[in-house]
Parts: C-alpha cells; sequence; structure tokens
C-alpha cells in the first residue's frame, strides 16, 4: 500500500477526533444515539450527595481512610464537552456540566483568555457550532498523551503505603507522597504536574503544580497554563463511592477559582447506563459486574507507534497546540 492510501485511510479514521477518545455508549452500540437522554454530571450529584447520611469511612492500619480498589471515572462523553451542552453528534451526546461552582456550570475566564478558547474552539473542524473553515489545533489527548487532569477523570486503581497514595490508570500512573519528603524545584514542568497529598479529616487532599500548561481539560479547547495549580479532594462518601472534586485556580486565566465534581464508583455497584434510561449521577461508569476483578486497569495501548496517525494530522492541516501564554500586565 503506498504511502498516500495509507495516510488517507488513516485520516478516514482519525476524523472526527472524538469518535477516537469517545467511550462505548449504553447497550454496546457504537455511538449514541440523538433522543437519548442528557448525562447527569456535577448539578445531578451535588443534589444527590447533599441527601446521604454521615460515613465513617474503613481505615488503614496507618489510621487514615482506605480508598484502595478499583474505582470508574467520570464516564459520560469521556470529557468531549466540558460545559453543560445539548446533542452533538454521535460521539458527543446532550450531558450536564462537569462544573459545580460557578452555579452557572461554565469556567470563568478573563476576557483574553475566553477568546482564546473560542479562536481554539473555531479552528477544531469537528462541525460545532461557531467553527471557521481553518484548522487549528487537534486535542493533545488525540496523540495518545494524557495528563492532568484528564488522567483523574478516568478509571483507576488507589493503592495505599504509609506515607504515599498511588493511582493506577490505564494511560499511566501517579505516586502521590502525603509526607514531608521535599518536591521538586518550582522550573521544573510536567504532563502530570507534581502532586503532593495530605489527609484533612477523612478527605485525601491533593495540589498540583508544575504543570507543563500543555494539555486541555477536554477536546473543544478548556486550557489551563503552566500558572495554574489544582486541587483534588478524594471522599468516602458511602462503601462504594468516592465525591471525587478538583478545584482549578490561576489568576492569569480565570477570574476565580472553578470546581468540577463526579461521583467515582466501585465496578458492579449501583445502576448504570446498560440498565436504565435516565441513570442517577452515582450510576455513571460503574458496570454491573459481581467479580471486580473483570474491571481489572489495563495498559491503553492506543495507537503509539502509528505514524501515519501523526502524517493524517499534519495533512489535515492540524498543529500541535503548544500552550497559552498569558498577557504581560
Amino acid at each position: 500500500m503506498n504511502e498516500r492510501n495509507t495516510v488517507a485511510i488513516a485520516a478516514l479514521v482519525l476524523v472526527p477526533w472524538a469518535v477516537l477518545l469517545a467511550p462505548q455508549p449504553a447497550g454496546g452500540q457504537g455511538f449514541w444515539q440523538e433522543d437519548a437522554p442528557k448525562i447527569p454530571m456535577a448539578p445531578t450529584w451535588v443534589a444527590e450527595k447533599a441527601e446521604l447520611p454521615p460515613y465513617d469511612p474503613p481505615r488503614t492500619p496507618d489510621g487514615v481512610p482506605d480508598l484502595q480498589g478499583h474505582w470508574g471515572g467520570a464516564g459520560g462523553d469521556g470529557l468531549s464537552y466540558l460545559e453543560d451542552h445539548e446533542f452533538v453528534d454521535v460521539t458527543t451526546p446532550a450531558q450536564e456540566t462537569f462544573i459545580s461552582d460557578p452555579p452557572d456550570g461554565k469556567i470563568p475566564y478573563t476576557a483574553w483568555a475566553l477568546e482564546k478558547r473560542n479562536e481554539i474552539l473555531a479552528g477544531l473542524g469537528r462541525g460545532w457550532p461557531g467553527e471557521s473553515s481553518e484548522r487549528l489545533y487537534s486535542s493533545p489527548a488525540a496523540y495518545c498523551q494524557y495528563f492532568m487532569p484528564r488522567f483523574s477523570f478516568s478509571s483507576l486503581e488507589i493503592i495505599q503505603r504509609p506515607g504515599t497514595v498511588i493511582m493506577l490508570g490505564e494511560e499511566g500512573h501517579r505516586v502521590i507522597p502525603t509526607d514531608e519528603r521535599p518536591s521538586f524545584d518550582e522550573n521544573a514542568k510536567f504532563w502530570f504536574g507534581i502532586s503532593r497529598g495530605r489527609w484533612e479529616g477523612d478527605t485525601l487532599v491533593v495540589e498540583v503544580t508544575n504543570l507543563n500548561g500543555l494539555g486541555w481539560f477536554d477536546s473543544t479547547g478548556q486550557f489551563y497554563t503552566e500558572n495554574t495549580r489544582m486541587t483534588e479532594r478524594f471522599t468516602l462518601v458511602d462503601a462504594d463511592t468516592i465525591d471525587y472534586e478538583i478545584t482549578v485556580e490561576d489568576p492569569t486565566v480565570y477570574t476565580r477559582p472553578w470546581t468540577m465534581t463526579f461521583p467515582r464508583r466501585r465496578p458492579g455497584t449501583g445502576p448504570n447506563l446498560r440498565r436504565s434510561r435516565l441513570p442517577s449521577a452515582v450510576a455513571i461508569n460503574a458496570p454491573p459486574v459481581e467479580d471486580p476483578y473483570e474491571n481489572e486497569v489495563w495498559e491503553e495501548a492506543c495507537y503509539e507507534g502509528n505514524g501515519e496517525g501523526r502524517a493524517a494530522l499534519r495533512e489535515l492541516g492540524y498543529e500541535w497546540y503548544r500552550s497559552v501564554t498569558p498577557p504581560q500586565e
């Protein structure tokens, strides 16, 4: 097969980008149906957890809450679009916002940052409202590159040891110290940043700094910079559910801190998308299996080493996202 045919076939496979990244919808179908009900996220979960009774979590030998085990991720449309939206295409169903604060469920960009985000959105080439004919960037995740906070929205396994919490995901892992060991130099920048944890009561709080600013929150260009700080909170609210919150701060990009939230469920617990036409928020990404090892976290092979994929991106006119530098005051 000649190179031109190879690239053409790769292009057909790669576009739109969300087809690569989107999870399988309910019932094993290939794509989402336009008449599917809106998927519940932050607003529904905030209302549900307000009704939960107090919970005293089990503890590890060193006395901290035991979060160990396999946990589902955010589910839904797989971070295709962070904010509330109606049906867009077969990979992006109607879904509530991930954002619980501000109350309007939108990222509170500064004026320059909103202009930049809209510029990125206009060049996606996915058929979104307001797009231009010019192609600009594809999602960094389309290259199989994972980063914070996208990693934390996927299913994972948590392992605890004294002074350390380990999180294993399909796309990588995190080793989070919860003791006083020294951190890295502030000039060291990474895709996952630097994570440092601590316990506040029964909540694991993880501060994430030293980000390289090259990732997006979703597939539509919602961006952050190397100045951004993220604070995660993991709290067991019952035996099978972790309340996950992440607060994002960066005064160079946002007018105020803002927070996303969703529940993480143990495999095999609760109703779910496969059994219910309109599930509750706690049901998202909780596969109905009795054996939790059927939901072990396996490496996501994606398409590493596939040079045709990168060639197709270039031929279609997309560039590698190079981060954003906030304007100097």
